[in-house]
C-alpha cells in the first residue's frame, strides 16, 4: 500500500494498515475535491460554504420558516440571524412574513438567489473530469460499492 496524504494540501501521509483504511482515506481525498469546487462555486457567488449550504437547503417554490432552515443546519438562533443576515445582505433571500401566522418569517429567496443556487447545485452535481479516465464498468463497480457502504 502507498502513503496516502490525511488532509489534500498539507504533507501529513498515512501508510493504510489494510484495504478498508485505504479506502476510506481514498474517499475522504476524493470527497475534498468536491468539497474544493464547491467552495470555489460558493466564493464565486460570494457566500461562504455555510452560507451557500443554507441557499441550498432553500426551496424557491416554498418559503422556509426560518427555525426549519436553523434545525437542518443545525445551527443556533443567534447564528442563523447573522446568516440570513448575510444572504440577505446579498441580495439572494428575503424575510417575508408567514401568511399563516404574521408574527412568524419566513424566507422566500429572490431570483438572484434562484440563480446563485443553480450553480452551486450545478457545482454538487456535476462529475469531476478525472472520472472521464474510467470505463463504464469500473465506474458500475464504483456505484455499487459506494451504494453497499450506505445501505
Amino acid at each position: 500500500m502507498t502513503e496516502i496524504r490525511l488532509l489534500p494540501g498539507l504533507p501529513l501521509t498515512h501508510t493504510p494498515a489494510d484495504p478498508a483504511e485505504e479506502a476510506w482515506l481514498l474517499i475522504a481525498e476524493v470527497s475534498a475535491l468536491r468539497t474544493g469546487r464547491w467552495m470555489t462555486e460558493a466564493a464565486q457567488v460570494g457566500l461562504t460554504a455555510v452560507q451557500a449550504r443554507a441557499l441550498v437547503a432553500l426551496d424557491p417554490q416554498a418559503p422556509a420558516k426560518m427555525g426549519v432552515l436553523g434545525s437542518a443546519l443545525c445551527i443556533d438562533r443567534a447564528s442563523l440571524t447573522e446568516l440570513v443576515d448575510q444572504l440577505e445582505g446579498r441580495g439572494y433571500v428575503e424575510r417575508k412574513a408567514s401568511p399563516q401566522d404574521r408574527r412568524v418569517k419566513v424566507l422566500a429567496v429572490t431570483p438572484a438567489g434562484v440563480n446563485a443556487r443553480e450553480r452551486l447545485i450545478k457545482a454538487l452535481i456535476t462529475p469531476d473530469s478525472a472520472l472521464d479516465r474510467l470505463s463504464g464498468e469500473q465506474l458500475g463497480a464504483i456505484v455499487t460499492a459506494l451504494r453497499q457502504v450506505l445501505a
